[in-house]
């Protein structure tokens, strides 16, 4: 009995060693059967890389100042405007003085005005616009639109000067608003496009053209979106399926540039019918 005792011992003995030497159980392995190594410092990629980007925001656009057409204002809307302009706007002065078209504006217009000689003249030279009209004196262009009070101001110059250079015009036309804006801060500015010239003009040479024109009235209009004026595109109302000037709308065989009353009408009505919302 002691010696089957002492058998029965030794088999469990030996028994609880064989346990003791299995090997440790493996963790679980990567659902993808391969372990995810990251380096030094890198993160893991999101589930949804799309979701996780920013889009950008789209820059906001500029207001586009060139005035629409609407429904024509009452002409004494003008009756605190003053219109700045060289020969091509003396037509539109002459053709109001006979028909109030455009109500009682004050026109500051004179032959051969520009943008640089309005700055450059003394006060008195008879080239700058008569103001009072019948009383001989000619305040610079500023000075004038101060002491009419006027409240909103359109310009239309350049023919006399952008054959020298469009940018040189363009900056002398703001720095001429600038000085305006200085005696006169509660105005609004509209830029009249310059017209263009017909298509047999005799006038036209390398340096002033409808291309040339046409170069002015596009950097004026950026310019107005930048400075917030209005941009009153007179130009589409007088020009051909060609973009000259209508020849019945021109009786100016030695330039082709200046109105006759065909034309004139058809420029006062482009006015009465674009006005900005805002100003109405």
């Amino acid at each position: 009995m002691k010696r089957q005792a002492a058998l029965l011992l030794a088999f469990l003995f030996l028994f609880v060693l064989a346990g003791c030497g299995q090997t440790p159980s493996q963790p679980a392995s990567d659902p993808a059967g391969e372990e995810t190594v990251l380096t030094d410092g890198e993160s893991p990629a999101p589930e949804n890389p799309e979701a996780s980007e920013e889009t950008p925001e789209a820059p906001a656009e500029e207001p586009d100042t060139a005035v629409p057409a609407g429904e024509a204002v009452d002409p004494q809307w003008f009756s605190d405007a003053a219109f700045v302009g060289d020969s091509v706007s003396v037509m539109l002065e002459q053709y109001n003085a006979s028909t109030s078209a455009l109500g009682s504006p004050t026109f500051l217009c004179s032959v051969s005005l520009s943008q640089q000689n309005a700055q450059s003249y003394e006060a008195g030279n008879e080239r700058l616009p008569e103001y009072p009209k019948g009383s001989g004196q000619h305040p610079k262009v500023e000075n004038a639109i101060a002491a009419a009070g006027a409240k909103k101001i359109y310009l239309m110059l350049g023919m006399n000067c952008i054959a020298g250079g469009v940018d040189r015009a363009c900056t002398d036309l703001v720095t001429l608003v600038g000085k305006i804006q200085a005696q006169s801060p509660d105005t609004a500015i509209l830029i009249q496009s310059v017209t263009p010239m017909t298509a047999d003009s005799p006038r036209a040479d390398e340096s002033l053209n409808n291309t040339t024109i046409q170069a002015f009235n596009d950097q004026m209009k950026t310019i107005c979106q930048e400075k917030g004026w209005y941009f009153i595109n007179v130009a589409e109302a007088v020009s051909d399926e060609n973009g000259f000037l209508r020849s019945d709308f021109s009786g100016d065989k030695a330039m082709g540039i200046h109105f006759n009353y065909n034309g004139a009408a058809a420029w006062a009505e482009y006015l009465l019918t674009h006005v900005p919302q805002a100003l109405k």
